[in-house]
């Protein structure tokens, strides 16, 4: 609470003779989860730069063109649209306009870089371009690893507070850099919140949960002091242990600088004067998009945008939670506890999203068998047509799991000893499960596992039924599961399949037969 008040404190001492400040503001929100070979892929680096071009969008003042989003860009995707941003600045202020650049950074970074797939952005250069942009205040997000180095060390602070200024000119004007930890440490992602843990609470905080101030706005310092105290709480105890945020602050004028303006979004949850605790906002699929820790003496109001959410207490002593749904409209709606249900701690509606993703892939192939025997006569090769639904980081260790359902056959002609060629029809019908575990290459994952499935065969005999009755079967098949994929939107990516099975036969005869099965097909990735 020290962190507030002086905020609060700040605020009063500048507001009542601070002259407005109200800039064309630009952003460019860049989402970089890959950091080429050999390097882990974050899972919710591209989720926190889109959650942030919303608040800004709806709350902070940004048209839609004058935002770009960059999701797995290069450093040259990167330097490109920040230098169309800083040319669209440049000509705001020749119309004589106040303007405002902010730069939101998620992803990797490491030995004073940005790492963006397998290119490199260095600290230095960023910083130079911010410094030297054509905006009268350039504000600078990272939320990486070792993301203080951004700060030269004679500027980097980890004090929870700007010191906001009064000068005689007439607004904010200069550099902020903001990083979401320590030159030396790391900066930490959570699978209960889904997203980086600053990323969060900087976000919670500009839709309403910072304004220590009461007045509907949320200042650049008084965001980052919430961050910085929720971040550092809840890194406390993680096994990386504490994160704390830093920033360097070069900004002159007048005042500090409004993030988001409450006023026009009129909807949200308010929570009334007599509440207080910490409370969790989920939405429709269970993914936590804002916190507020409430004192009681103020309502608060969290400018949500409208939906259904659930919100979430957790009560005291472990006991417990109190959970309830809310319809969000374009009016406030007050939370009322007396209507929220009182659940055990092992019913939180949290509890087992650990950050799954959900995927869908269909494709098309083909079947061979290895036995040229087999393949010439009983099973020739056929065509598949296949989907399968799977779940990532869902059971821990990388490791990811899926179902899959296959329909296909083909045709040949048949020699027996004694009967002229039979054409044969050949027809399946499969299912099964597989096990894996992606490893990340950039915009590429290569994939490895284990599968175990039922196949159904039917085998038809035109012409000859008196002969050869139609035959069916129905065994089981193992098999091992390799795959490469290129993702090339957030959402889709280009599959190549390979399994090789194992089909226990004995219908006419016992034989152990191999086979493999090769598909193409597009995946699609649901909440990307």
């Amino acid at each position: 609470m020290t962190a507030r008040l002086a905020v609060a404190f700040l605020a009063l001492a500048w507001a009542a003779g601070a002259p407005a400040f109200e800039p064309h503001r630009f952003a460019l929100l860049v989402g970089a989860p890959s950091a080429g070979w050999g390097t882990p892929r974050l899972r919710f680096a591209e989720r926190d730069a889109r959650r942030m071009r919303e608040v800004l969008e709806r709350l902070g003042g940004v048209r839609e063109e004058d935002a770009r989003l960059l999701l797995s860009p290069t450093a040259a995707e990167v330097r490109k649209a920040l230098g169309e941003l800083a040319a669209r600045s440049s000509a705001a202020r020749a119309r004589g306009e106040e303007t405002l650049l902010l730069l939101y950074y998620s992803g990797h970074a490491k030995d004073g870089e940005l790492r963006l797939e397998s290119t490199r952005l260095s600290f230095d250069e960023l910083r130079a371009e911010l410094r030297e942009a054509p905006a009268d205040v350039r504000i600078g997000i990272v939320d990486s690893c070792q993301a203080g180095a951004i700060a030269r060390p004679k500027g980097v602070r980890r004090a929870p507070t700007f010191d906001v200024s009064r000068a005689s000119s007439p607004g904010p004007q200069g550099l902020v850099l903001i990083a979401s930890s320590a030159a030396d440490e790391d900066s930490q992602e959570s699978d209960a919140i889904g997203a980086s843990y600053f990323t969060h609470y900087f976000a919670s905080g500009l839709m309403g949960d910072a304004d220590a101030s009461g007045d509907g706005k949320v200042t650049l310092a008084e965001a980052y002091a919430y961050a910085y105290g929720r971040t550092v709480g809840s890194t406390a105890g993680t096994a990386l242990g504490v994160q704390h945020p830093v920033y360097l602050y070069d900004l002159g004028g007048a005042g500090d600088v409004v993030l988001t303006d409450l006023a026009p979004a009129a909807g949200g949850i308010v929570f009334p004067e007599g509440l207080e605790g910490e409370y969790v906002i989920l939405d429709r699929s269970h993914r936590a998009v804002a916190e507020v820790a409430k004192t009681g003496g103020r309502a608060r109001r969290l400018a949500l945008a409208p939906g259904q959410y659930t919100v979430k207490k957790r009560l005291p002593s472990e006991t417990g939670l109190l959970v309830g749904n809310v319809s969000v409209g374009t009016a406030p709606v007050t939370l009322d506890e007396a209507r929220m249900e009182r659940l055990p701690l092992s019913r939180d509606p949290q509890k087992g999203f650990g950050g799954a993703r959900w995927s869908m892939l269909a494709g098309f192939g083909g079947q061979i068998f290895f036995d040229s025997a087999a393949r010439s006569g009983l099973f020739p090769p056929a065509a598949l047509g296949g989907i399968e639904v799977m779940v990532r980081d869902d059971l821990g260790h990388g490791l990811a799991w899926g179902f899959d359902a296959a329909l296909g056959g083909g045709s040949s002609s048949l020699s027996l000893s004694g009967l002229p060629p039979m054409a044969v029809r050949f027809g399946e019908l499969s299912g099964g499960t597989t096990i894996w575990k992606d490893f990340d290459a950039g915009p590429f994952t290569f994939s490895a596992g284990l599968r175990l499935a039922f196949i159904f065969l039917a085998r038809s005999f035109p012409g000859r039924t008196d002969q050869l009755p139609d035959q069916h079967f129905f065994t089981v098949t193992p098999g091992a599961v390799g795959a490469a994929s290129w993702r090339f939107t957030p959402s889709l990516a280009a599959v190549a399949r390979l399994r090789l099975n194992y089909l226990f036969y004995d219908i006419d005869q016992k034989m152990n037969l191999g086979y493999a099965e090769a598909m193409l097909g597009v995946e699609y990735a649901f909440g990307q």
